[in-house]
């Protein structure tokens, strides 16, 4: 029924309002009415009244309302009526507090109540015999909430239904009762339910069950529909019967009653037969009277019939004291109990309670019932132990014991000294009963002591003596909450946890269950000294293990002195809960190594958890899964560790993968593991149906097939993780791919290196891009690999990104220690996996399984935010003995300061002056402005602004300020610069004011607004008055100046077509500028990156002057190699004693100016290179074309890579005559630099004795003088040769010379570079050199006579290609011609004949109108003159002929044909394509060869003579054929097919 919460608006008015007023408060006990005045009743006699105004017969109403009042003593107020019957107020009252609201006020009237037809109530009178008496309730309760004011009054309803139903049906359950007793034939028994029936039950209910079916003849209570008194009890109860059980059965019943007493309802059973038969079970329900449980035990049938059973059978005497003690001991015991148990129960429930009465002490007893469904824990205890959490500590120790549900407790304190707590529990029939014996042990454990329970189990952990110990300094200063909670046992390993700890930084945790603990929960403590761990940091790493964190306590042992115990309630969310426990130990570590920082708090860790990994083997995985994230994989962490976790056994296998191929106790073993290891992968992987999952995975894997070493198995990797890769095997790699890459992961440091080569070399940069350093320095490494062609090593690149750095705002030297710790890190992870020379011998590193070849060659350098840690990378390795001692990182303080010496930015200067040389200027005394990036306390930007005092700095910006003098005295302003540079840390904020022009300053980047004079207005070319500091950058990178200085950090310039992202440098976005947008004339970039290659070619063919970085900042890495070249022969020198430490730094120091000249020599003649590769412009684009197709072909280069257009669109660009730009030529110069030095390093030219001078030559000359012997025995002297051929050969013939000479003649590289060596040699082409560097002319004139040299050259060389036998050695090959070659150098002038007389003098006219000094012109011109020489040569030198006869035979012949001038042609000729041009190149080795093969054909005999006679007798043929040449001659345009023609005919000619 529905409550009627609104008051009667006529309640008012109602005539029975007083009446009903004092009736409320009439005969009420003084506790419910304190407080209550008439006011108060008078409202709560409204309140009723509108409740009871109108009541059908039989019917009970329920109304509520809430009541106002202050916040937190707001209530509500019920009120009930109902006729007046039997346990009204006490079922009312259990209901209410069955819904945990405090009952403030119950006021219970009983009244005569008059209604009308309509049941409406008319009056209410004082009660009397007969009158219709009925029960007001008015209640005042907390208040709760609207859901909870809807139960409590369908729960009152419900109550009330029982209340009557059973009330109603009572005389007929006494009947029942005893209609039961009369068919029972053991009279105790009858009458026990006689007994019942007569008032020592308070019956409730009555139905019949049956096996099937519901329950029928209910009575009472069991009218209504509700619990079952007992699930699945009724076949029970049969079987009993049927097993001759005695009747009735006595039992207590799962269901609690909702009348009188809310306690479990009383089960009186009886069989019922039909035919003999067991058919069904009669169940009286009730409850025991208060005044039967206190019964005399002889007035309580069966009871006294078991009292005395029990005397005979222990043979006690009534009268004696064991009689005695038997009676007072079955008397303390609950009746209602001792009737249902079993005679053995019983007994043993009366010894134990005898035994207690002569000696107390914390007893407990487990007894079941008849049905084996209910399970009574009786358990004694001290009084003075007896409190609610004590009570509730046993309960749940016998609860998680049991398993069960707890039904219900009681406490009987008796007149001894112990206490009586007897619990029910709803337990499986078919459980085991619990160990008592152990539950009593725990039980005796509780009560005895804490201290001395913790210390004795202490004692079984560690021994009495240690125990006792350990007490004394821990177990005192347990707090009391932390006592309440915890059982000695548990506080015993907590104590054995904390005092392992060492230091503050130190963790530990414990994962445990206690005994009810739902399945899904575990425990967990952790352990710390110093402080608490804050639940922000704890909480995360715990979910990152799988857990969810329910309940957190915190425990400080003497205040937090003695250290914190957090102890945790996790809910599992993966994996099973007993067999963690079974694995607890390595979780609990790898928890503990998270808390301390040692190890990563992520989603990996679920790994452990969830499938099954140790430790080690889940830090594979995310060093793995970090390193494919530098690689760009798209797939989140937890992405990863899902398709792991959910394919276990394709993790297992990846791990036995590594495991079998890496760690040496499995490779030793003789078991091929790494096949097994195969097959389960793939197996794995034919079931992973998720694609993105396969695709992780297949990448893990390819990771792990790519590992050549690692340290995981030795002893540094417990440091850091270093894993070796064949880059080339990694899947999906971005290009440039590597030669290999290192890759270092640890909780503190993650790092990259990467070669370019087996022998390497470049800076380790602190990098602060922590997701993507490796895109960072594979940037970096591809720059450095081209810059890199200038020296020895090819480029390599390393960065470190440390994960662990304090801020610098609040500690910034402790942030640059950290800094420099992650270093160190990381230097000993990359030597862990690297190999070391000792005595001459290559030693791999221990521990290391080695799947590649020898590898000892590795050296670093410093780069951004290392610049101070060469030292610090020497000491390593010094410390390693790493055979390159203090070479291993250059720069060092026993190494050459690049700073001190200027070297970046003299070397880049190089470029800047070349650039201007080439437009007319002289920028060492002709005045230039220059805007730029950087301030003068730095390296680049400061030594390069002082290289000239002819410098006019008119805006300069770095990360602090903006500098502007709009028009600066050069002299003033260099002084001033030269100062601050001096000045230790200075900024341009240190620049003089005075010194600087009318109209300049020194702005902070900070200032919002930077005013503009019409002076720097007029030197920027921007008409603005104000300007933001961002803007005011892209101004001065848009200025009209003639220079564009970069020699600070970031990517300022871009091309049109690129966006901010393709850059990279986020930092800068606001204040990049487009090429096209540039107004100098040349950019010089000291520093890296300052321009994309994209936008570099963009203004170059806009017409501005730039290289790249990679060309103008080599001179740092270039002087880093001399560097470490040099140090390797003197290290080995003081090694062997024959050089002192202190005397090795002083000569080190004597040689900085001759390195320094080295190093800038070699940027003068790249920059040189580049500009007689410029000079081919158009006409050059087919051979350059095919040379980067070479260059593709090989691998050496990649066009997307290195922005380089596709062959339409430069061959497109050459139909305009325009050729490549000095950006796209300085790649694809440096990339054959690097092609032609690999290709003579697998050659044996650096074998050749004579190339020892070119070893010497690539050091200073007192070191040669010094240490020659050293040099020669050089460790790199294969590739310091290699290299110095490789660059001169590039240098000095040009960018497409190797491959042209290669495909024309069918060569190798290394057999064109040998015979480049040769032809140096026998024309003495490097004196040649040497004059053409040093004399005084303008630099165009300069670099045509280098072009011209080159082709004279080249002819010589693809002569010896032809000529030369491949086998033939270089200094076979100079002895064999250079007689030759020598003598016909001295008859030549009288040995051309016209047409090669006229060709040559053409040239000389030519040279000398540039002004060319005579001499120079003669030896150039004498080049071409020569052509023909090596082949003659190598004919006099075969026939014994003399070479001079030969040749005056062989112009003859020319002469006579007229070859002479087809072979000149073919050589002049410009080809449209490669094809045309290798047509044109066999051509002219056609005319040529066709002479020396007629020759080589007249054996003997005068050569001329022959000649003569030939032509003589072949005059017709020869007429002919001359005439054909002329026809050639004469036509407006001389085409190869004409000259081809021409071949043909030739060829049969002399064929006769």
């Amino acid at each position: 029924m529905s409550a009627d919460s609104m008051e009667a608006d006529s309640a008012a008015d109602l005539p029975y309002i007083d009446a009903l007023s004092d009736a409320l408060v009439h005969g009420a006990l003084p506790g419910e009415i304190a407080g209550f005045d008439t006011q108060d009743a008078r409202e709560a006699a409204r309140f009723v009244s509108a409740c009871a105004e109108r009541r059908p017969a039989g019917i009970a109403l329920v109304r509520l309302e809430s009541l106002g009042g202050k916040v937190g003593e707001r209530m509500m107020r019920i009120c009930i009526v109902n006729d007046d019957m039997p346990f009204l107020v006490d079922s009312v009252a259990n209901a209410i507090t069955q819904h945990g609201l405090i009952i403030h006020r119950l006021l219970h009237p009983v009244v005569c109540a008059k209604r009308d037809e309509k049941q409406a109530l008319q009056s209410i009178e004082p009660t009397y015999d007969g009158c219709q008496r009925e029960s007001l309730m008015y209640i005042e309760v907390d208040r709760t909430d609207a859901r909870g004011r809807r139960d409590l009054i369908a729960d009152l309803h419900r109550v009330l239904a029982d209340v009557r139903a059973a009330v109603a049906d009572w005389k007929a359950l006494q009947a029942k009762m005893r209609a039961d007793a009369d068919l029972i034939e053991d009279g105790e028994a009858a009458d026990l339910l006689r007994w019942f029936a007569d008032g020592a039950m308070t019956l409730l209910g009555y139905h019949v069950e049956q096996p099937t079916g519901q329950p029928v003849e209910a009575l009472g209570l069991f009218k209504i529909p509700g619990e079952p008194t007992d699930e699945g009890g009724c076949m029970g109860a049969i079987r009993y019967f049927e097993n001759g059980g005695a009747v009735p059965l006595i039992a207590k019943a799962d269901r609690k009653s909702t009348v009188h007493r809310r306690v479990p309802l009383d089960l009186v059973v009886v069989p019922i037969r039909e035919g003999g038969k067991i058919t069904g079970i009669g169940v009286h329900a009730g409850l025991w009277t208060s005044q039967a449980l206190g019964a005399p035990i002889e007035e309580v049938p069966l009871l006294r019939r078991r009292l005395k059973e029990l005397e005979d059978g222990l043979g006690f005497d009534r009268r004696g004291h064991s009689g005695k003690a038997l009676r007072h001991a079955i008397t303390s015991l609950p009746r209602d109990l001792l009737v249902s148990l079993g005679d053995d129960a019983v007994k043993t429930l009366v010894l134990t309670a005898m035994s207690l009465a002569d000696r107390p002490r914390p007893t407990l007893i487990l007894v079941r019932s008849r049905l084996k469904g209910h399970l009574f824990a009786f358990v004694w205890l001290p009084r003075d132990e007896l409190s609610t959490r004590r009570r509730n500590e046993i309960g749940d120790m016998i609860e998680a014991a049991t398993g069960g549900r707890p039904s219900s407790w009681a406490v009987e304190l008796g007149e001894g000294d112990l206490a009586l707590i007897r619990f029910t529990y709803y337990v499986d029939p078919a459980s085991p009963t619990p160990d008592a014996a152990e539950l009593d042990r725990r039980l005796d454990e509780m009560v005895r002591g804490w201290e001395p329970s913790v210390e004795a189990a202490l004692g079984d952990i560690v021994g009495p003596a240690r125990a006792t110990r350990l007490a004394l300094s821990f177990v005192g200063d347990f707090p009391d909450s932390y006592r309440t909670r915890t059982q000695p046992g548990e506080a015993a390993a907590d104590v054995m946890r904390i005092c392992e700890l060492q230091g503050a930084t130190d963790r530990d945790a414990r994962l445990y269950r206690r005994e009810g603990d739902a399945p899904d929960h575990l425990r967990l403590k952790t352990y710390r000294l110093g402080a608490l761990i804050p639940l922000s940091e704890a909480v995360p790493v715990f979910e990152n293990f799988g857990f969810r964190v329910l309940e957190e306590i915190p425990t400080a042992l003497n205040e937090g002195k003695l250290g914190y115990i957090h102890e945790f309630v996790l809910e599992v969310q993966q994996g099973d809960v007993a067999g963690l426990l079974e694995r607890a130990e390595p979780i609990e570590r790898a928890i503990a190594a998270v808390l301390e920082g040692k190890a990563e708090n992520d989603p990996f860790n679920q790994l452990l958890v969830a499938a099954g990994l140790q430790s080690h083997e889940v830090v594979l995985f995310r060093a793995w899964f970090r390193y494919l994230r530098q690689t760009g994989l798209a797939y989140s962490q937890i992405t990863v560790v899902d398709a792991l976790r959910s394919a276990p056994a394709v993790a297992r296998g990846l791990i036995d993968l590594f495991e079998a191929e890496h760690d040496p106790r499995k490779i030793g073993s003789g078991v091929d593991g790494a096949k097994a290891a195969e097959a389960a992968i793939t197996e794995g992987l034919s079931h992973v149906a998720a694609m993105d999952d396969d695709r992780i995975l297949r990448l893990i894997r390819g990771v792990v097939v790519a590992t050549l070493r690692t340290n995981a198995f030795a002893e540094s990797g417990k440091e850091a993780l270093a894993f070796k890769l064949e880059s080339a095997n990694v899947p999906g790699l971005p290009a440039p791919v590597p030669w290999r890459e290192i890759w270092v992961y640890s909780p503190r440091v993650e790092g990259i290196h990467l070669r370019g080569g087996p022998v390497a070399r470049g800076g380790l940069r602190w990098s602060d891009r922590r997701d993507d350093f490796r895109t960072e320095i594979l940037g970096l490494m591809k720059a450095q690999v081209v810059k890199n062609a200038v020296i020895v090593p090819t480029g390599a690149k390393g960065g470190f990104y440390p994960k662990q750095l304090p801020s610098p705002a609040v500690d910034r030297e402790a942030w640059f220690e950290e800094g420099k710790e992650s270093y160190r890190t990381f230097i000993r992870a990359l030597l862990s996996v690297t190999d070391n020379i000792v005595e001459g011998e290559v030693v791999h590193p221990a521990g290391v399984t080695v799947r590649d070849g020898d590898d000892p060659y590795f050296v670093v350098a410093a780069d951004k935010g290392t610049a101070t840690f060469s030292d610090v990378a020497n000491a390593i390795a010094v410390d390693r003995k790493f055979w390159l001692g203090d070479a291993f990182a250059s720069g060092g303080s026993q190494g050459y300061d690049h700073k001190a010496m200027g070297i970046t930015a003299r070397g880049a200067w190089v470029s800047v002056q070349r650039h201007f040389l080439e437009l007319g200027t002289d920028v060492q005394t002709q005045p230039i402005t220059v805007v730029g990036c950087g301030d003068m306390s730095g390296d680049v930007f400061g030594n390069g602004m002082l290289l000239s005092k002819a410098l006019k700095v008119i805006a300069a910006f770095d990360h602090r300020h903006i500098f502007l003098d709009p028009n600066p005295d050069p002299a003033a302003s260099w002084v001033e610069r030269k100062r601050m540079f001096d000045l230790p840390r200075s900024s341009w904020d240190d620049y003089d004011k005075a010194l600087i022009s009318k109209g300049g300053g020194v702005f902070p980047r900070t200032q919002k607004q930077i005013p503009l004079t019409p002076e720097v207005q007029a030197a920027l070319d921007i008409a603005v008055d104000t300007i933001d500091p961002l803007s005011l950058i892209n101004a001065i990178l848009r200025a009209p100046a003639d220079l564009l200085w970069f020699g600070g950090i970031g990517t300022y310039v871009k091309a049109k077509g690129q966006n901010n992202a393709e850059v990279g440098d986020p930092s800068n976005d606001a204040v990049r500028v487009n090429a096209a947008d540039l107004r100098v004339k040349a950019i010089g970039e000291g520093a890296n990156l300052g321009v994309t290659q994209a936008g570099r070619i963009e203004f170059s063919l806009a017409g501005g002057r730039i290289n790249t970085d990679f060309i103008d900042n080599s001179a740092g890495v270039d002087c880093s190699d001399n560097e470490v070249n040099i140090k390797i022969p003197l290290n080995r020198e003081m090694a062997e004693g024959r050089l002192g430490f202190e005397d090795r730094n002083a000569f080190l120091a004597e040689m900085t100016d001759d390195v320094a000249a080295v190093v800038l020599e070699d940027n003068r003649l790249q920059t040189l290179a580049l500009s007689i590769a410029e000079r081919g412009g158009a006409r050059a684009l087919p051979s350059i074309v095919r040379a980067i197709e070479l260059l593709e072909e090989s691998g050496r280069l990649n066009r997307q890579v290195e922005g380089l257009a596709g062959n339409e669109e430069l061959l497109r660009r050459g139909q305009e005559d325009r050729g490549l730009t000095r950006p796209e030529l300085a790649v694809v110069l440096s990339s054959t630099k690097l092609e032609l030095q690999a290709a003579i390093e697998a050659g044996k030219l650096t074998e050749d004795a004579t190339l020892t001078p070119e070893l010497c030559a690539a050091f200073p000359d007192r070191m040669q003088k010094r240490f020659g012997d050293a040099i020669v025995q050089h460790r790199l002297r294969r590739e310091i040769i290699a290299t110095k051929i490789a660059n001169r050969f590039v240098n000095r013939l040009g960018v497409t010379a190797p491959f042209a000479l290669t495909e024309e003649e069918g060569a190798s590289l290394a057999q064109a570079s040998a015979a480049f060596v040769a032809a140096e040699r026998l024309f003495d082409m490097r004196a040649l050199w040497r004059e053409l560097d040093e004399i005084p002319l303008s630099e165009p004139v300069r670099v045509e006579l280098f072009d011209e040299a080159s082709k004279g050259l080249q002819l010589h060389i693809a002569d010896m290609l032809r000529c030369v036998p491949a086998t033939m050695k270089l200094q076979e090959i100079v002895e064999t011609l250079g007689p030759g070659i020598a003598k016909l150098n001295q008859h030549v002038d009288e040995l051309l004949r016209e047409e090669a007389r006229n060709q040559g003098q053409a040239m000389r006219d030519r040279l000398t109108e540039l002004g060319v000094p005579a001499d120079i012109v003669k030896r150039i011109a004498r080049l071409s003159e020569m052509n023909g020489a090596v082949g003659i040569a190598m004919l006099s030198h075969q026939s014994g002929v003399d070479v001079v006869k030969l040749t005056d035979a062989y112009t003859n012949l020319g002469e006579a044909l007229g070859i002479d001038w087809a072979q000149q042609t073919a050589n002049r000729l410009e080809s449209k394509d490669t094809w045309e041009r290798l047509l044109a190149a066999g051509l002219a080795r056609d005319f040529e060869q066709l002479r020396i093969d007629f020759l080589r054909r007249n054996k003997g005999g005068d050569p001329s003579a022959a000649v003569d006679q030939w032509v003589a007798h072949q005059r017709p043929r020869v007429d002919q054929f001359r005439r054909l040449v002329d026809r050639a001659r004469t036509a407006p345009q001389t085409t190869a097919p004409m000259l081809a023609q021409i071949a043909a005919q030739a060829r049969g000619l002399l064929a006769r």
